[in-house]
């Protein structure tokens, strides 16, 4: 799997530079033209393969399942990062008295967070095309623990208070499949599906605890001692539904909704997973 992991990554910024020489080639030469028949036939087919291409802009509302890697237990618990000397004795100085982790969250869920992508399709014939797809979000899980301050009776106040704790990942998706439209003469709208496989890396990028104002980081990303790794590649499938609305002869705006089940392979999390985004995409040729 961290064989994958490093051939994923470093796929990423060829995928990238590849994409940008299709849509340059798109723009000075949008239609490829395929004959078929003798050259000097004079009944010889024209047949037009369109590539189109655009950028995505969407909601992304993750599945909580795996948010509770976050919540400091297992291999990187809050208890050890509360516990080192330093960091005890900077919490003891800013609360006043000595303590102890009281509690930790069961139940963490992510926040929906903004995803942005690109897609190309190059067209088979007039309703179907092969789709390629590009999206990367950035998430953000949260939820509170419960330390207990060990403070003499006769003072009054709540012996257990509540601190934020928090994770940060980021998600890059890339997908390969099968567009159909329904083409529609009368009007600009035009309904679409699409389905097909989809590959998925995940990478936490930040653990950390809040306490009066300072940050306690629970794991180190960049602490590669131990081989512990924060991130890994899961594979799954996908399905969209959408509209697109015409805008003139060479724009076209899409509105729609996604589906993936995805194996996020983070820690001890490889099962698969229902995740659920809304898009638009602005299409800059047809």
């Amino acid at each position: 799997m961290r064989f994958l992991t490093v051939i994923y990554n470093k796929a990423i910024p060829v995928v990238c530079i590849f994409t940008a020489l299709l849509l340059q080639t798109a723009v000075a030469q949008s239609n490829i033209l395929l004959y078929s028949g003798a050259p000097d036939d004079h009944d010889e087919e024209l047949r037009t393969i369109n590539f189109v291409y655009g950028l995505n802009l969407g909601g992304y509302f993750p599945n909580n399942s795996t948010a509770n890697y976050y919540n400091g237990t297992g291999r990187h618990s809050l208890a050890e990062t509360l516990n080192r000397q330093h960091n005890y004795n900077r919490i003891r100085e800013s609360l006043g008295y000595d303590f102890e982790l009281h509690g930790l969250p069961l139940d963490m869920s992510y926040s929906p967070a903004i995803t942005v992508g690109m897609f190309g399709v190059l067209l088979l014939s007039e309703k179907t095309g092969i789709h390629g797809e590009f999206n990367f979000v950035r998430l953000r899980a949260s939820d509170q623990f419960t330390i207990k301050l060990d403070r003499p009776s006769f003072i009054e106040g709540d012996n257990v208070v509540r601190y934020p704790l928090s994770g940060v990942e980021e998600r890059s998706e890339i997908r390969l499949g099968l567009q159909h439209t329904v083409i529609s003469r009368e009007n600009t709208i035009h309904p679409f599906f699409e389905t097909g496989v989809s590959m998925v890396n995940t990478r936490v990028r930040e653990n950390r605890a809040r306490i009066e104002g300072a940050n306690y980081n629970i794991r180190n990303i960049g602490d590669t001692y131990y081989n512990f790794r924060d991130d890994g590649i899961g594979f799954g499938g996908y399905a969209s539904l959408g509209i697109r609305m015409d805008l003139g002869d060479n724009y076209a705006l899409a509105l729609g909704g996604s589906s993936s089940y995805l194996g996020i392979n983070l820690g001890d999390y490889d099962a698969y997973y229902l995740q659920f985004m809304l898009f638009t995409r602005l299409f800059l040729n047809q």
